[in-house]
């Protein structure tokens, strides 16, 4: 059963904002990762998930600015403190005390998916991505006033309806942003497409449409890039919307450059059945964090629908290892991964505030950074907020390499039983 506990959503956001030189606090009590009020243990895997800010929003729709309806699937860049990255930082927050204690391991730069009520003349729950800056302990520092990226006017462009479920990789000096662009206006198998903006500030986007390749030659979304070539090649986790929505699966694509041409290679990795559901899927999730010698930890959703029609989104983790990949059998690159880290608990994630035909609990993984020994998912809660939780590294990798379930030659996963 989904626990519902009892929350209350924060009367403010906590912000800090440039006084005389120094940092100054207005609103609600700090969320700081060193003050965990509550660890939960989820009743999968048994993995301790501390989720931020009491688990409260992050991030919520303000009556006042322009994202009043929903803000969700956040996706996250961390800006340690170096030359460079003080030059974003400064250019993000102003003329700010970088020697300020708050600043000392520098901030998160968390761009999400922020949603209007209807404006007339445009289409109803039209997506832009929005940014707000938060420190490392993630107090809220600045939550820009606009939006950084913005849908097409052009009622036949590929974003008009929105520009949906980004994802942001810093690859050299350059911000990598890959979204949806969405537009029912054209025709039904090309008007969901991967788009990509790039960045070199985070805050002014060129966008540059579609990419080119195989990836687009069907309906793609949930694409991500790798932070750095394998091989001389860059990698694009993505999601086919090919067939049955059951067969919507993670699949990977390589190119020579980070803007294309992108050549789909296959799936990587496919829904495990689980008797709770009718149907299950998957997508990829957040930039996946390198671990050393061509490995990497990858979030994902994965998404069900009950018999009912309900649906359920929850969180995994796997560990891609690129020593093992072969082109022609792209699932090698799968060493381990384990379901359900994170699943709908809090009121924050269950019964979606959208309107939705059908009930929605939500977790959806979209952003991610280590910090401190500790792994940071940002998720979008319930299709409606920004929400954070924290896993401890060594015991999240150490469970992946112990009890996850690891694909077979065969292409059929098994269950590893816990030796806990």
């Amino acid at each position: 059963m989904i626990r519902r506990e009892r929350a209350v959503l924060s009367q403010g956001l906590l912000n800090m904002c440039n006084t005389g030189g120094k940092l100054s606090r207005i609103g609600t009590e700090p969320c700081a990762l060193a003050r965990k009020v509550k660890i939960m243990t989820n009743r999968s895997t048994r993995l301790k998930v501390t989720r931020l800010n009491h688990g409260r929003p992050l991030i919520a729709a303000d009556p006042h600015r322009w994202d009043n309806g929903f803000t969700l699937n956040p996706t996250a860049v961390r800006l340690t403190r170096s030359p460079r990255n003080d030059e974003l930082i400064r250019g993000i927050l102003g003329d700010v005390d970088l020697d300020h204690p708050k600043l000392r391991d520098g901030v998160i730069a968390v761009f999400y998916r922020g949603i209007p009520k209807n404006i007339p003349g445009r289409p109803s729950l039209r997506s832009s991505v929005g940014l707000a800056v938060f420190t490392s302990e993630f107090e809220l520092l600045r939550r820009f006033a606009y939006p950084v990226v913005v849908p097409s006017d052009d009622p036949m462009s590929f974003d008009y309806n929105g520009v949906e479920d980004q994802r942001v990789t810093r690859i050299g000096d350059t911000f990598y942003m890959v979204y949806c662009g969405f537009n029912p206006n054209l025709p039904v198998h090309h008007n969901i497409h991967i788009c990509m903006a790039i960045s070199t500030d985070l805050i002014h986007w060129t966008k540059l449409g579609p990419v080119h390749g195989s990836v687009n030659d069907y309906p793609n979304k949930d694409a991500v890039l790798l932070p750095e070539p394998i091989d001389g090649m860059y990698v694009m986790l993505h999601r086919p919307m090919v067939g049955h929505q059951s067969n919507f699966n993670i699949a990977i694509a390589v190119s020579q450059s980070p803007l294309g041409p992108w050549q789909d290679l296959g799936t990587i990795m496919r829904a495990l059945p689980d008797p709770r559901y009718a149907i299950s899927w998957l997508g990829a999730g957040s930039a996946p964090i390198p671990l050393g010698n061509n490995r990497y930890l990858a979030d994902y959703h994965i998404g069900n629908y009950l018999s009912t029609g309900e649906r359920d989104y929850s969180a995994g983790y796997a560990i891609l290892n690129f020593n093992n990949f072969d082109p022609a059998k792209p699932e090698s690159v799968v060493e381990s991964r384990c379901e359900h880290v994170l699943e709908p608990e809090t009121p924050y994630e269950v019964c979606s505030p959208w309107p939705h035909e059908r009930n929605l609990n939500c977790v959806f993984p979209a952003g991610s950074c280590e910090l401190n020994g500790h792994i940071i998912m940002l998720y979008g809660g319930a299709d409606a907020y920004v929400l954070g939780a924290c896993f401890e590294r060594n015991e999240l990798l150490s469970y992946l390499e112990a009890n996850a379930v690891r694909p077979q030659p065969d292409g059929v996963a098994v269950d590893i039983p816990s030796r806990s």
